[in-house]
């Protein structure tokens, strides 16, 4: 491609991605409650975020392998280290039903391998420090200058919204199943309260369903039936 030619792509490119983040900053509810997740049977947004280990590349995972997607805040806020906990118990039905886990927060990149061996876990941390992905998944809020200060005073820096001077956001904690095709089988979100053990067990189990009967010819599973 000649340089000319590749300006002509890369500009266009450039513009509409500083234009969508800039969209996502003004359009950021101001609080928790607000926040409008994306719902069963849509499609599930992806992106290359940094992992312990590098860049992990969230549409390349969930092609190969239905994926329990969480969303905690960091791994300063006890709700987000309960749920990981939870999940690192649980971990061993989700694999045997055919699913594995990736959780993402608003971390530092340098602070998710400290994070997971503090924790013991055997899935992924992703960090998504400027609220790309939460955004897309629609649980990202803008937080008040007063919860931003009440943070700072515990020594806790929010992450900044992108396009904005002295603007910071926070997600809401929630977890989607994703099938391997990319769409959304379940949804949970609450900024005050985790999906128990069994309610996420028992969404995996009809997850779990729906993906093997997809997979079986008709004629074969109405045999079954």
């Amino acid at each position: 491609m000649k340089p000319s030619q590749y300006l002509k792509t890369i500009v266009p490119v450039a513009y509409f991605l500083l234009a969508a983040l800039s969209h996502a900053a003004q359009t950021l509810p101001d609080a928790p409650e607000k926040v409008a997740p994306l719902t069963v049977g849509s499609k599930a947004p992806t992106l290359v975020l940094p992992a312990a280990d590098g860049p992990f590349d969230l549409g390349k995972a969930i092609a190969q392998k239905p994926t329990i997607l969480v969303f905690y805040r960091a791994n300063w806020c006890g709700l987000g280290r309960d749920a990981l906990a939870e999940l690192q118990r649980e971990a061993p039905f989700f694999g045997a039903v055919g699913f594995q886990i990736i959780a993402v927060s608003t971390d530092t990149p340098e602070s998710l391998k400290p994070a997971a061996e503090s924790n013991q876990l055997g899935f992924p941390l992703l960090s998504d420090r400027s609220l790309s992905l939460a955004s897309a998944y629609g649980i990202a809020f803008r937080a008040s200058k007063k919860l931003v200060n009440d943070y700072s005073k515990k020594g806790i820096s929010l992450a900044s919204i992108p396009g904005e001077e002295n603007a910071s956001g926070l997600l809401v904690p929630s977890v989607f199943i994703v099938d391997n095709t990319g769409v959304i089988r379940w949804v949970y979100s609450n900024p005050k309260r985790n999906p128990t053990p069994s309610e996420l067990i028992a969404a995996t189990a009809k997850a779990h369903r729906h993906i093997v009967s997809q997979s079986i010819p008709t004629a074969t599973l109405a045999a079954q039936l």
